[in-house]
């Protein structure tokens, strides 16, 4: 018996099936052709209205027959940011429960609210506020167009979708380069630092494996930050680092990664040496066996935060104040109630205007538990900012 893949080094923790992404991609880029004529043409009038209507009833017969059940155990939620939105559920007395389909726990739920059942994909946004925006926002060349539309800072961006694509838009930009599914989030099957063309075909094979389509796009330094916007608000600035260590000149790179391991806090993930721990370092020009020279520090991937290995922290009381009109701005564009823009900048807490930085992608889903679950930081529960919205609608 052939045994399924069940992971996989370049799709970090949240690892999908790579067949599904890649029809999902073609999906989406067929629908991005045809799809609104085809969308408007039988839904002319609050097509979210009628989707809910079609979920409820799918979902009505799916129980009847069986095949889905309901799950009220909060341990089991599929993910932090929706245990979040369920204990604040509870606080305010509002019954959530999980849809556990075919015996699988999923990441959609249910809440019974002022005698109706309103059923979400982990962020309960009423239907009555407007999202035009999720139709298109996690498309990142579409986000690009926009932004730049705005003069909201991006890194300059290729969309390609076949080899010679990639090579060429290779030969016209400035190196070092990334390649990134165009849709997609936690950095699945994205390859940082590219400074040749042996790299960049790996990079387009990676790629290749769950996408039809893709970016290349400029490598920007410093840090990559999260920041979550609520209603056209900046209401948590979150900061991560990726895995590192830093070289002593005597000890390999392997060993240095065991004694790191040895020591780090509960709460932060082992390094893993994998795939694609070994092909970053390789692309900065290290193997396991190389000796970092004495204060030299060394990233280890691409993928950042406690779940690798990094360093977080959440900086909302620390960022400049420039930061918050622009992510206003930037968050208006969406047309979307709450959205969560990755950034890469070397420090946020600095005039945004003099330092050469950017918006690299945006999610329609953000982790909201990154801002509560932080290293170092406020707390800060946005699950309360979510639930809000249901007591001022209401009405």
């Amino acid at each position: 018996m052939v045994k399924k893949n069940t992971s996989c080094s370049a799709c970090g923790t949240g690892y999908v099936n790579h067949t599904i992404l890649y029809t999902t991609s073609l999906l989406e880029e067929t629908l991005e052709k045809y799809g609104d004529v085809f969308f408007n043409f039988v839904v002319r009038k609050n097509p979210q209205k009628i989707t809910v209507r079609v979920e409820k009833i799918i979902f009505s017969v799916l129980s009847m027959i069986g095949i889905l059940k309901f799950n009220t155990d909060i341990e089991k939620a599929s993910t932090g940011r929706s245990k979040l939105i369920w204990e604040e559920a509870r606080r305010r007395g509002i019954q959530m429960e999980q849809l556990v389909l075919w015996r699988k726990h999923i990441e959609y739920y249910r809440a019974h609210i002022n005698g109706n059942i309103f059923y979400f994909q982990s962020l309960p946004i009423p239907i009555s506020m407007p999202q035009d925006g999720y139709k298109w926002l996690d498309d990142k060349f579409t986000l690009f167009k926009r932004l730049s539309t705005a003069n909201i800072p991006i890194p300059a961006t290729k969309k390609v979708s076949t080899w010679n694509g990639t090579l060429k838009a290779f030969d016209s930009m400035k190196k070092p380069l990334i390649i990134k599914p165009k849709l997609g989030s936690r950095g699945r099957h994205t390859t940082t630092n590219i400074h040749t063309v042996d790299a960049l075909k790996e990079a387009y094979k990676l790629v290749n494996q769950i996408t039809a389509s893709w970016v290349v796009q400029e490598h920007l330094s410093g840090s990559v930050c999260r920041a979550t916007i609520i209603n056209g608000e900046l209401v948590g600035f979150f900061r991560a680092e990726p895995p590192q260590i830093t070289g002593d000149s005597v000890h390999t790179i392997k060993e240095l990664i065991v004694e790191k391991n040895q020591k780090q806090p509960e709460n932060l993930s082992a390094i893993e040496i994998n795939a694609d721990l070994l092909s970053f370092i390789k692309r900065l020009g290290f193997t396991l066996e190389s000796k970092p020279k004495k204060g030299e520090l060394v990233n280890l991937s691409a993928k950042t935060g406690r779940l690798y290995g990094g360093y977080t922290e959440e900086m909302l009381p620390k960022v400049h104040p420039k930061m918050h009109s622009i992510f206003k701005e930037a968050g208006n564009l969406m047309q979307a109630p709450v959205v969560g823009f990755d950034l890469i900048i070397e420090d946020p807490t600095v005039d945004p205007d003099l330092v050469h930085w950017g918006i690299i992608e945006c999610n329609s889903l953000p982790f909201i538990d990154l801002h509560y679950l932080a290293l170092t930081g406020p707390r800060i529960n946005l699950a309360e900012k979510i639930w809000d919205f249901w007591d001022t609608t209401k009405k």
